[in-house]
């Protein structure tokens, strides 16, 4: 059948009056949907004010246009809604339903009790409760150092219903004392006041009394109460030690506390008794200072020193170079020389932190007078001094050869020979190979 034989068909059966159109085209799909459910379902559904049927429903024969829906269900708030539907567009709607609530104003003797229903929080005592829903409900009533109590109530509409509970004791109280007073107080880790107080509303059974002050150990014990019992606690605290640090710039200073040595800077004093002390530090070089510490209880406090120098500066020069410095009788150090030439005038040789004050000083070299010189040192000063070491011709060696004996000063020797002053500005070299025996100078000795 060609496309113009089925127009004509189609044209045919349109034109027949006893023929629905639905035979001759697709199936007609209705104008509009309309999908209602709730939660809780079983809701009596009204539109335009006809009732329709029960949730969830599918409503498939509203008009296009706006609408009044009107949702009941027992024990719920009534729900109105209007929507507007459009045809070919289908349409759902879903509803929370919010219960009834009932009122219920609850008072306690003592108030302030906790108020529970199915382990949810509502408030404490007094309190108007408006979010039950209608019907029976257990609610709790707890108050610390009162026995639980659990109570029943109705609720039928909302009309207020009143309930009063007298809570019974179950606590004890304690009476508590310290030596020294105003010591914190606490029962089971919560604060309950100071020394000396009475502790009423305790719960019965084992109890933690923990007992607090500045400067003293914490007292804890247990207790054990029962309800209506009254027990007396009276503590006379520890007074904690208490920690004294002594430091000083520079370190290492000695420490005096009470003028007994103690031992050198940093120092910690520990489990020092609380009180005054007299804090004495030394260090060679600077000024002894000294101050009065108090020490309270329990405390750990930091003392710093810093010390003042109270020294000068030296600085030696000597002809020729290579002489030991002595002060007051110490060795401190050698003079070198410019570089290779030992017969002339030294480097200056540094001597730090000299007291200030008189000393003497003393220059030596093998070979040459020595010098000796008093000196004043003043702090921060430094003291330039030159020394001229006169030669002296000391004989200290000796060499003896198959055919001569020689004595004077030593000036080197190697594998070659030996080189020997043996007068003053007089001076020779003797071959190794004819030297037949040499060494220092014994006192007496004759060749």
């Amino acid at each position: 059948m060609n496309r113009k034989t089925s127009l004509a068909l189609l044209a045919a059966l349109l034109a027949l009056p006893h023929v629905p159109a639905a035979w001759a085209a697709r199936e007609v799909q209705p104008a509009t949907r309309l999908e209602i459910s709730t939660s809780p379902a079983g809701a009596e559904v009204h539109i335009d004010n006809q009732r329709r049927g029960q949730s969830p429903l599918t409503l498939t024969d509203l008009a296009p246009g706006a609408h009044l829906l009107q949702i009941n269900a027992p024990g719920h708030r009534l729900v109105f809604d209007a929507f507007t539907l459009e045809e070919g567009l289908p349409r759902t709607v879903t509803f929370d339903l919010e219960p009834h609530t009932g009122l219920v104003l609850m008072t306690t003797l003592p108030e302030g009790a906790e108020i529970t229903c199915n382990g949810a929080a509502l408030g404490q005592t007094p309190m108007l409760i408006a979010t039950l829903p209608l019907g029976t409900h257990r609610l709790s009533l707890a108050l610390p150092g009162y026995q639980r109590k659990e109570v029943d109530v109705t609720i039928k509409d909302r009309t207020p219903v009143k309930l009063e509970v007298e809570l019974m004791s179950a606590s004890g109280t304690l009476n508590v004392t310290s030596d020294p007073s105003a010591a914190d107080v606490l029962v089971n880790g919560i604060s309950r006041g100071t020394t000396p107080c009475r502790i009423d509303r305790i719960p019965d059974g084992n109890v933690t009394i923990e007992i607090q002050a500045t400067g003293f150990e914490p007292h804890t014990r247990q207790v054990t109460l029962a309800a209506g019992e009254v027990q007396k606690i009276d503590v006379a605290l520890k007074a904690l030690p208490g920690t004294l640090r002594i430091v000083s710039l520079p370190e290492g200073a000695r420490v005096y506390i009470d003028d007994e040595y103690k031992d050198v800077t940093p120092y910690d004093f520990v489990n020092a008794p609380p009180g005054a002390y007299r804090v004495r530090v030394e260090q060679l070089g600077h000024e002894p200072t000294a101050r009065n510490i108090t020490l309270a209880k329990g405390e750990s406090i930091t003392e710093e020193f810093r010390l003042t120098k109270i020294t000068g500066r030296l600085e030696v020069t000597t002809a020729p170079a290579g002489a030991s410095v002595f002060i007051d009788g110490k060795r401190v150090g050698v003079t070198s020389a410019k570089g290779t030439d030992t017969t002339s005038v030294s480097q200056p040789f540094a001597v730090e932190d000299v007291l200030e004050g008189e000393h003497l000083v003393e220059v030596t070299r093998p070979g040459h007078a020595t010098q000796k010189r008093g000196i004043t040192v003043h702090r921060d000063m430094t003291l330039t001094l030159q020394f001229l070491l006169p030669r002296q011709f000391i004989p200290n060696y000796e060499v003896t050869t198959t055919r001569a004996y020689y004595k004077g000063v030593l000036v080197s020797k190697n594998d070659e020979g030996i080189h020997i002053e043996t007068a003053p500005g007089v001076s020779q070299t003797i071959p190794m190979k004819d030297v037949k025996k040499h060494g220092p100078l014994r006192e007496g000795e004759s060749p």
